[in-house]
């Protein structure tokens, strides 16, 4: 009887582990300077993404399967989608997707700003995704689709 609500409290754990990765919040320029700033010893990989972007739902399964790979790696999913889209289709496809991560919406009051605070040459284009060292600094940026392959050799570089 006790192996069995183990089993069951083992089961709800990871039932709750998954509703919570895959919960989205929105993050405007003051939540993603925290972000970017407390490091606390974490490499963070970000991705910009958005459910309208065929090239970033394309994408999208090797940061999932990254992230079980490397999974002392921080990883942000930023979703570009609006607000007000979280429940119809940003949990949806994280959901569907199973992404073990925390995952964002963008609110910010200008676009460039956004763009400045990641890069000041990134143009915008999704998919985009930035890694930064342990210690804040940026040391990738990518502003374009990646394979799995091409994603975990940039992320190697960076985890020592």
């Amino acid at each position: 009887m006790s192996r069995l609500l183990s089993l069951i409290g083992l089961f709800l754990l990871v039932i709750t582990f998954n509703t919570q990765s895959q919960e989205v919040k929105t993050i405007d320029e003051k939540g993603l300077s925290n972000l970017l700033k407390n490091r606390d010893g974490s490499i963070l990989f970000i991705n910009f993404w958005a459910t309208w972007c065929v090239p970033c739902r394309e994408e999208f399964p090797d940061i999932v399967k990254l992230a079980k790979n490397f999974p002392k790696v921080e990883y942000v999913a930023v979703s570009l989608d609006h607000p007000d889209e979280i429940k119809s289709k940003i949990e949806p496809f994280l959901k569907k997707m199973k992404a073990p991560f925390n995952n964002y919406v963008a609110k910010f009051k200008d676009d460039q700003v956004l763009i400045e605070m990641i890069n000041k040459d990134w143009n915008g284009a999704i998919p985009a995704t930035a890694i930064y060292s342990s210690n804040g600094k940026e040391v990738g940026f990518y502003p374009k689709k990646m394979s799995y392959t091409e994603l975990e050799k940039e992320l190697k570089k960076v985890i020592k």
